[in-house]
């Protein structure tokens, strides 16, 4: 399986076996930019108040702009506040950890990768998940006492899971994520099958804890060679689409409350997520060295949510070579090139209505359909 947005890239060093891995993780990163750039193109985060003139005087001579609200707004107005202001400056700081991650990698750089990588998964993505668990508690502590949006300090790997099988329940998961699974990959550092050991080897020289204690005349990640690097792109690319699988439902969950978009738009970008997760699958299934149950179960979810939404939609099952289609540009399996235009015009349309980068992205999808994108 070839992907020319991969091949391309200049520096490149990343073996084909990964590619499927690199992708999906690089197409749910773009989901999750998108419902950033949309959002600030749209003003959806920027919060707008009708003003007596009283109120105006009061407003213009506070020197707390937040503090005034909360004085002078009903408290989940306070909040609202907060989580929108908030919502977009963490999620645009995790993409670009996220994106760096996955740019060094492909170039071999993987000592970088991983110590990019415990932000956004340990600290970022739980204030997130407290967020959608309790609002008023989030921003409570947030002005009171931000150290409590710390995640490592909540206490260990069962409290985590517990925190994220209540965030599942409310967001209305199908079962494709283990919470207990989620809290060992962020958390866990006593576990091989675990982000945190390998982050905390990637960011420091020397480990001194006994489940990542650096090994005799070693120095950490200094001298990996090609097969040590390809160990670490195993584990990386088999763990982490998992977890960026999670990360696009949690930041979708929240985006929803501040500014939901169309169904129609948020079904194609599952469909083409959930194509490349199909495809990354069957490279799952050829490294049993680094499979896992939860993993396994995520595909087969993810394959079976696919299945039913294209036969509710009046589509046949996806045949492998629907996938590749189907990710790039959300095609159902066998629609016309005619439908899937008109479908991404109607995007396009809406996405320059508010000034958004997707309208270029959908008119290069749209020209290799062989279409004028301009009617």
């Amino acid at each position: 399986m070839r992907f020319p947005s991969i091949e391309s890239r200049k520096g490149t060093i990343l073996p084909g076996e990964f590619w499927a891995g690199h992708e999906l993780c690089l197409c749910i990163h773009d989901a999750m930019a998108q419902m950033l750039v949309s959002g600030q193109n749209a003003g959806a985060f920027h919060v707008k108040y009708e003003l007596t003139e009283q109120e105006r005087q009061t407003f213009e001579s506070s020197e707390d702009i937040f503090q005034w609200v909360e004085q002078n707004r009903k408290p989940e107005d306070h909040t609202a506040l907060l989580v929108t202001t908030i919502f977009p400056a963490i999620l645009s700081d995790m993409l670009h950890c996220i994106y760096e991650v996955l740019e060094t990698s492909r170039k071999a750089k993987l000592n970088v990768s991983y110590m990019l990588l415990r932000k956004p998964l340990q600290e970022s993505l739980y204030v997130l998940e407290t967020v959608i668990a309790n609002r008023e508690d989030f921003a409570k502590k947030l002005v009171e006492e931000p150290i409590k949006l710390e995640g490592r300090g909540v206490g260990g790997r069962e409290i985590h899971a517990a925190n994220i099988a209540k965030v599942l329940a409310s967001i209305g998961s199908d079962g494709r994520f283990s919470p207990d699974y989620l809290a060992q990959l962020r958390y866990d550092k006593s576990t091989k099958d675990g982000f945190d050991g390998i982050c905390n080897k990637a960011i420091h020289l020397f480990t001194g804890h006994k489940a990542i204690a650096t090994e005799k005349m070693n120095i950490n990640f200094i001298f990996s060679g090609w097969d040590a690097k390809h160990t670490q792109w195993s584990f990386l690319y088999t763990r982490l689409p998992y977890l960026l699988a999670y990360a696009y439902q949690i930041v979708e969950s929240v985006c929803s409350t501040i500014a939901p978009g169309p169904k129609e738009y948020r079904d194609d970008i599952e469909r083409r997520i959930a194509a490349h997760v199909l495809m990354w699958s069957g490279t799952l299934a050829d490294n049993k060295t680094y499979a896992s149950a939860p993993l396994l179960g995520f595909a087969f979810k993810s394959r079976e949510w696919l299945f039913a939404h294209c036969k509710a939609h009046g589509f046949r099952a996806p045949e492998f070579k629907d996938l590749l289609r189907m990710s790039q540009t959300g095609a159902f399996p066998g629609e016309s090139r005619w439908s899937l235009w008109r479908r991404l015009r109607k995007f396009r349309i809406a996405a320059e209505a508010c000034g958004s980068t997707s309208a270029s992205r959908l008119s290069t999808a749209q020209r290799a359909l062989g279409f004028d994108p301009i009617l």
